[in-house]
């Protein structure tokens, strides 16, 4: 070996202190091969890039995972005449309407307002109600569809455009509420709607606490400021303001009733009625339009608060006759795939809601157009997502 250096490994020293005799070793050092060297440098490209690769899906993925963005729709055929260049648009108002979880239902109606070749609506509700403030953009909103008053990017606004309501399972109190906007309402044989009315339900877990040693130090400016806090007994001054509040949103729904139904109103809200009475036959009962209860379509129908039984196709063919369209394309609107959900290969039909405890009925001191019997409605688990029906 001639081109490589040799290199002499040192003596060991005998017992007597001279030197044994031995046999000097010669090592050749070590040469990486070609393979070894391009081994060693994919593998540490390989570990660099998935760190790089790792870190660019946490980007792209954190809006995902922190929020949902339904600005861009997504149109899908629906029914009808597919060819056709005039479009009804079905506007599906499905679950509680509560700030931050109705974000889909206004992208809904902004693209129906915005698009011209949709010359009709028919907004299609299944809601218990919902929030007063949310359910009150959601009217104002169909309202200026409806009276073409929804601004458009060009400056102007957007042209009229007749609505149709068509109730489903339920459509009360905020769910009603965001109906009477339509120029004609169905709701389907089984609907329970109704329950015009307004509450504030707030939890008092005072006495618990002083059952339990637990104190909560309220330190405020201003007589009525922390009214409503679960922690303290509600004093009569604290009362008589949710009372102001409670009356005002009462007052407004009613007023809404009355400027969406108009002359259709087959009774005034607070006269009398009387109902047949489901405990003993030939009995009857006395109630109030607005007493807060719900009612069946058939009663609904009676009193005025609807205008017919019927499904969403019944919808669809009056939203047709009242733009006087010979033939319609009905489309309706999806939310469009996160890069997570299409990595994981869903498609949602409509978002699943978040869930936010203090948006439920008793945890904040606030008033509801809620239907009873839907305190929890906030709590938008999607089963059916979870338990697919095959």
């Amino acid at each position: 070996m001639p081109n490589t250096p040799e290199v002499p490994i040192a003596q060991p020293v005998g017992p007597s202190g001279g030197r044994p005799p031995s046999t000097v070793v010669y090592v050749q050092p070590y040469r990486r091969s070609l393979f070894g060297v391009l081994l060693d440098f994919f593998l540490v490209f390989a570990l660099v890039g998935s760190v790089l690769l790792n870190f660019l899906l946490l980007v792209l993925l954190m809006p995902d995972l922190l929020d949902e963005d339904y600005s861009t729709l997504t149109e899908r055929y629906h029914s009808g005449t597919s060819s056709a260049g005039s479009k009804i648009a079905m506007v599906q108002i499905d679950g509680p309407i509560i700030e931050g979880l109705s974000g889909y239902f206004h992208d809904q109606l902004r693209a129906a307002a915005r698009d011209e070749d949709v010359k009709a609506v028919v907004v299609a509700i299944n809601s218990p109600g919902g929030s007063v403030t949310a359910s009150d953009q959601l009217h104002k909103q169909i309202s200026d569809l409806r009276d073409g008053k929804w601004p458009m990017p060009s400056g102007k606004t957007s042209s009229p455009k007749p609505v149709v309501v068509a109730m489903q399972a339920v459509a009360a109190s905020g769910g009603y509420y965001i109906a009477v906007p339509g120029q004609k309402i169905f709701a389907e044989p089984t609907t329970i709607t109704g329950s015009i009315g307004v509450y504030a339900p707030i939890l008092d877990l005072h006495e618990l606490a002083e059952r339990h040693g637990v104190k909560m130090h309220i330190i405020k400016k201003g007589e009525l400021k922390a009214s409503g806090s679960m922690f303290k007994e509600l004093t009569p001054e604290e009362r008589a303001e949710f009372d102001e509040q409670i009356e005002a949103a009462y007052q407004r729904f009613m007023q809404i009733v009355q400027d969406g139904r108009k002359d259709k109103l087959k009774v005034g809200l607070r006269d009398e009625i009387q109902v047949p009475s489901l405990v003993r036959k030939g009995e009857t009962v006395l109630r109030r339009l607005a007493d807060g209860g719900v009612y069946t379509a058939q009663q609904a129908k009676e009193y005025g608060l609807i205008d017919d039984i019927g499904y969403v196709e019944d919808a669809v063919a009056e939203a047709k006759k009242l733009a006087k369209l010979q033939e319609a394309r009905v489309v309706v609107y999806e939310a469009p795939l996160s890069l997570l959900d299409s990595m994981l290969g869903i498609r949602k039909e409509t978002p699943a809601g978040r869930v936010d405890l203090s948006m439920l009925p008793g945890m904040s001191a606030r008033a509801w157009y809620l239907t009873p019997g839907y305190e929890l409605s906030g709590l938008k688990m999607p089963i059916r997502d979870l338990f697919p029906l095959r």
